[in-house]
């Protein structure tokens, strides 16, 4: 009686530890870089998936070539966004963050995007309670 009552905590605790592994093996954890984080040493980062944060560059921009400038202190990341679409609220002069590949191109490394996200702006506005 007390071998069949171990035995079952055993097989339950044994379960509920390989789901809890294979639930940490299945998370893939996006490290989220800065512009000047990635423009430091770009080779380190060509051919790879990235994740990047910066401003969306003023006037850079362009509706009919799926191209923006993704800005940082003091490097800056040309944003081929062909291959996703721009979220609702999207804006220059916005923080966003972009999921893609960065690849050389003619001597110039893109960020190919494959998602691009912004925040909610209504989260970060003061509410004037007079």
């Amino acid at each position: 009686m007390v071998a069949n009552k171990f035995t079952k905590l055993f097989i339950i605790g044994a379960s509920m530890f390989s789901i809890f592994f294979l639930m940490l093996l299945s998370v893939d954890p996006d490290i989220q870089y800065s512009v000047d984080d990635i423009m430091k040493d770009p080779d380190e980062y060509g051919n790879l998936d990235i994740f990047v944060r910066g401003e969306v560059g003023n006037s850079s921009l362009s509706l009919s070539e799926n191209i923006f400038k993704l800005s940082g202190i003091t490097y800056v990341i040309p944003v081929d966004y062909s291959g996703a679409s721009l979220p609702e609220g999207f804006h220059e002069g916005l923080t966003v963050a972009i999921k893609g590949k960065f690849i050389k191109v003619e001597d110039e490394w893109t960020l190919f995007a494959t998602e691009v996200i912004t925040g909610c702006p209504s989260k970060y506005e003061t509410v004037d309670n007079s």
